[in-house]
């Protein structure tokens, strides 16, 4: 059956997120404005496509789409883009097949028997050097290991046979200082089930400490956070049910009566010194960072919302972690900031820090709607520097223009920079008006002045999950 996207709900006929579909190569990308000679390096950013029409039921955020990893490489003043399918083993038995096999989100109920055997993960959401290893990750599978340079897939990672869990999520964390590797999978011995496990993973992509436990509830966990003492695991009211997979549903619901459970595990604890939290029902999946206080306390930075459909805000969750009689913790805003993507200076992961960098909407800036063909409907028109230690601080703005939407930004430091903040801004932003996408870099300590280099790719990438920087000192020597 040939391919057709005609209809399905989550694209329209034409439009800026139909799925895109190719693999390509630029040499000397166009730029406009000068790239500066300290950006050298890797930006990397993943997008969900489709090489195939999914079911009609589809969950609508494109989760379950396949994993497709961008590169752009810096050097002297010039860029290369590659852009490559992770070719995982999903994906290669659909083009076998020349069809779509595998069903809704997260649901093997609704798969082509034939794939039954197969690992189902698209490698979507992330990626993650560490190890000597490129590794793009999907929460509900091990890692796909791809050459940093070609983007040419190696196959599944274990961690030379020691990751015991049948899942890893897509949000680890490095510690900066140590190197080392923060990874954890929840239904970690297989779907719906409550284990959740927990690794320290060495700078040599050795495992070093391994911590297995429970959830209070079958909910989704999907990023975590780290302090030198502590990793932060919060459950959120996301929920699902073996009776909800097989009516044929994705696997997620919201249940806003169910709490946000966090666990708090000491990095060199074990199960029994895991400590649970509650809290009120939060929609959330993605966090900041967080820090210990010298009295004992545990801060938590994250943007979150209070319903499935609010605006997230970015507000800070406070754990006591010095008495057992309180097994709540407290909440307070920091910042109105509507963006669901924050990022940081990542050198600052788990230490106290200063600033965040969030996508945001302003509806009171200009959007030219006729020029955008129409489309338009949510628009990130801007990317705000936030203040995390003065909510009342102004933030620092960069505006994109009046066709154009931001995906995730992602901090790029100066080149031998040490402050927090000194450094660039890179993000994707898809322009509606030329059905295009461009790489903005902005100096991150002066927004307003706009961008200093676009740029400029001849076609238009969807909307993205994740980035990342990696620059090039921590990569093997460049190969073309």
């Amino acid at each position: 059956m040939a391919v057709d996207f005609r209809g399905h709900p989550m694209f329209a006929s034409t439009g800026f997120n139909t799925p895109t579909r190719f693999e390509a190569d630029i040499y000397d990308c166009e730029v406009w404005g000068k790239i500066p000679s300290d950006i050298e390096g890797n930006f990397y950013r993943m997008q969900c496509d489709f090489q195939y029409r999914p079911p009609q039921n589809e969950w609508p955020t494109g989760f379950n789409g396949d994993g497709h990893i961008s590169r752009f490489y810096f050097k002297d003043g010039n860029v290369n883009f590659r852009a490559r399918y992770v070719k995982t083993a999903r994906l290669l038995a659909e083009r076998a097949a020349h069809r779509r096999l595998y069903g809704v989100y997260r649901n093997h109920y609704t798969d082509d028997p034939s794939v039954a055997k197969l690992n189902r993960s698209a490698a979507n959401t992330h990626m993650y050097w560490h190890g000597g290893k490129l590794l793009t990750l999907k929460e509900d599978s091990l890692p796909w290991a791809i050459d940093p340079h070609t983007l040419e897939t190696q196959g599944v990672w274990d961690f030379h046979g020691k990751y015991k869990g049948t899942t890893m999520s897509a949000h680890p964390k490095i510690d900066y200082e140590t190197g080392e590797m923060i990874a954890y999978g929840y239904q970690a011995r297989g779907d719906l089930t409550r284990d959740i496990v927990s690794y320290v993973i060495g700078k040599d992509g050795r495992i070093k400490h391994e911590v297995w436990f429970e959830s209070p509830y079958l909910g989704i966990m999907h990023d975590i956070a780290i302090t030198k003492k502590y990793i932060v695991f919060p459950v959120v009211a996301r929920t699902t049910s073996d009776a909800r997979l097989k009516s044929g549903e994705p696997m997620w619901e919201w249940d806003g009566n169910l709490p946000t459970m966090v666990g708090i595990l000491p990095r060199d604890g074990g199960t029994k010194d895991v400590r649970w939290f509650k809290g009120p029902a939060r929609n959330t999946l993605h966090f900041l960072n967080a820090v210990d206080t010298p009295d004992g306390k545990v801060i938590m930075d994250l943007p979150t919302s209070s319903g499935e459909r609010d605006a997230s805000q970015i507000r800070r969750w406070t754990f006591d972690m010095t008495t057992r009689n309180k097994d709540t913790f407290d909440e307070e805003l920091i910042s109105t900031a509507n963006g669901v993507l924050a990022r940081m200076d990542d050198r600052y992961l788990g230490l106290p820090y200063k600033y965040c960098y969030v996508g945001n909407r302003d509806p009171g800036l200009p959007f030219d709607k006729a020029r955008a063909g129409g489309m338009g409907g949510f628009v990130t028109n801007q990317y705000l520097r936030v203040d995390v230690t003065n909510p009342k601080a102004e933030p620092g703005k960069f505006f994109v223009g009046p066709v154009q939407s931001l995906q995730e930004s992602c901090f790029v430091p100066r080149k031998g920079s040490k402050g927090e903040g000194d450094g660039y801004l890179m993000g994707i932003a898809s322009n509606y008006e030329t059905l295009s996408s461009d790489l903005v870099i902005v100096d991150a300590q002066r927004m307003e002045e706009g961008a200093i280099a676009t740029v400029k790719l001849p076609f238009r990438l969807r909307s993205g999950t994740h980035t990342n920087w990696y620059p090039a000192s921590d990569l093997p020597p460049f190969r073309a």
